[in-house]
């Protein structure tokens, strides 16, 4: 698993309609989630609603799988197909680890969302 590439898939509750990205990704062994912010952004043209979560270090090169679930704030329109997740490093001091994937973004169609209950 490279490290700062987020594997994803997107749920939808059947009673509430409310979409959740869950990710997992890999990440040094002393880092940990700064925040998430969601968005609209473009990708090639078109809009597509993105989640980034940004992560801090302590300088560990030591690996630890990371899950966490976010709740997405915007379905799909005629416009936005699309949900991305972005994994970023916050900018320090330490740059040591660095971004190793060029590409630190998933995305998946609204329209391949798992329905779950409730």
């Amino acid at each position: 698993m490279k490290l700062f590439k987020p594997f994803v898939n997107l749920t939808k509750s059947t009673s509430t309609g409310v979409y959740t990205i869950n990710s997992v990704v890999s990440l040094p062994k002393d880092y940990a989630l700064s925040s998430i912010e969601q968005g609209l952004i473009e990708i090639d043209g078109k809009k597509v609603w993105s989640v980034t979560a940004t992560v801090t270090t302590y300088g560990s090169l030591e690996t630890d799988i990371v899950e966490f679930a976010v709740p997405v704030k915007q379905g799909p329109t005629d416009e936005i197909k699309k949900v991305n997740m972005i994994v970023k490093q916050a900018l320090s001091g330490d740059s040591s680890v660095g971004n190793p994937v060029a590409d630190n973004g998933t995305d998946v169609n609204y329209d391949d969302a798992e329905t779950t209950n409730p």
